[in-house]
């Protein structure tokens, strides 16, 4: 069947980059018309920094291009936001105030508007003018500290923005559940990028609190959980926490003395005495090739998985299996068949998916359907208006 849940739900989309796109992308995968509002004549800047995932986070959308510092600029978009359901913006703070495009503004002409912002830091407080990025953010929220090599001081830990996409996420929640809410007045949703990375953290806060506070090293360092290079210089994970798991990493490796070993018994015990464990472990693992050790590995039960670069996407069993990289019948990707949500057993509804993301190329449509006149548009494409 279908999955097509917010199907009638309007957004209006006044983001860019990647949060507020990445929020407003699903919004549109689960059915919501979504309808990105950008800078006339320049459009948003990743359309030129990076073109292919501006065309992946906005596939599913349509185009409308808008002059928010004209006075008939900012009316057609109050005129928009009128029959909206959410409007999701990504200025600084007091940018929309300053347009006339806020969420007071909104709500005298929608008494039942979703507005959410998305920023760095929030509305309010000390750092909500402050500007950022993802590795700010990672810095802010104590990421970056305990990232990394466990002996070396914090180190930028990922190869993806995590606090861009925890923001989204944040901002998707929200407004799903402002969507459910029985109370269907006015809903303002102020979400900060930095918190919501800092909401990710906090189970490892808790578990620093648990452990009586320890160095980065203590607290971080790892026995037979990591990555480990093999004999043909590729690279596997093995994930052992749990005892019946050491157990048969140990039999596999031929370990019996650390099978035995009493101070080794727990997950915490590995942990602090993985000097006894990972330089033997890592001698183990480059007698073999990548491939074999996942078969042994696998077949005896032990948490493992290669290291995969986006080549190994094509060929991985399981992304294969998926159709994670569709591919056309000459073996070329299908750019315009990626999924943007990770369901397989239900159907999600991508007829909105589209090749052509022009800047403008809905400006016809929307506006006519605002009841607005062939001869009007033109006139605001003459005064750069649209």
């Amino acid at each position: 069947m279908a999955f097509v849940p917010l199907k009638g739900v309007y957004v209006l989309d006044c983001s860019t980059l990647l949060p507020g796109p990445y929020c407003t992308m699903m919004l549109a995968e689960m059915g919501a018309k979504v309808v990105k509002v950008e800078r006339a004549g320049t459009g948003e800047p990743m359309r030129t920094t990076i073109p292919g995932c501006f065309d992946y986070l906005n596939g599913n959308k349509k185009f409308v291009t808008l002059n928010l510092k004209q006075p008939k600029g900012k009316a057609l978009f109050l005129k928009m936001a009128e029959k909206a359901d959410v409007v999701v913006e990504g200025f600084r703070p007091g940018t929309v105030k300053r347009l006339g495009i806020d969420f007071e503004s909104v709500k005298k002409i929608n008494p039942a508007i979703i507005y959410c912002s998305l920023s760095g830091h929030g509305q309010t407080g000390p750092y909500a003018n402050i500007p950022g990025h993802d590795v700010n953010y990672q810095g802010l929220s104590g990421l970056l500290n305990i990232s990394g090599n466990p002996e070396a001081g914090p180190e930028f830990p990922d190869g993806f923005q995590a606090a861009d996409l925890s923001g989204s996420m944040f901002a998707l929640v929200s407004i799903l559940a402002a969507l459910n809410a029985k109370d269907k007045s006015a809903t303002y949703l102020d979400i900060s990028i930095s918190e919501s990375l800092a909401m990710w953290m906090m189970p490892r806060f808790f578990e620093y609190l648990s452990e009586g506070k320890p160095s980065k090293s203590k607290f971080m360092g790892r026995g037979p959980y990591g990555i480990f290079e093999t004999k043909d210089g590729k690279y596997i994970t093995i994930g052992v926490v749990e005892n019946h798991f050491w157990d048969n990493l140990c039999k596999v490796l031929n370990f019996d003395d650390l099978a035995s070993d009493p101070t080794l018994g727990s997950w915490h015990a590995r942990n602090h005495e993985r000097a006894k464990i990972v330089p033997r472990l890592k001698k183990a693992i480059k007698k073999k090739d990548a491939d074999d050790w996942i078969r042994i590995l696998t077949a005896a039960d032990i948490p493992a998985a290669p290291v995969c670069d986006f080549e190994d996407w094509h060929n991985n069993p399981q992304f294969k299996y998926k159709n994670f990289i569709p591919t056309k019948t000459d073996g070329s990707i299908d750019r315009n068949a990626f999924r943007r949500f990770p369901l397989t057993d239900i159907k999600i509804d991508n007829q909105q998916n589209q090749e052509d993301t022009a800047i403008g190329k809905d400006n016809f449509e929307i506006l006519t359907d605002l009841g607005i006149s062939d001869t009007e548009i033109d006139a605001y494409k003459k005064e750069g208006v649209i």
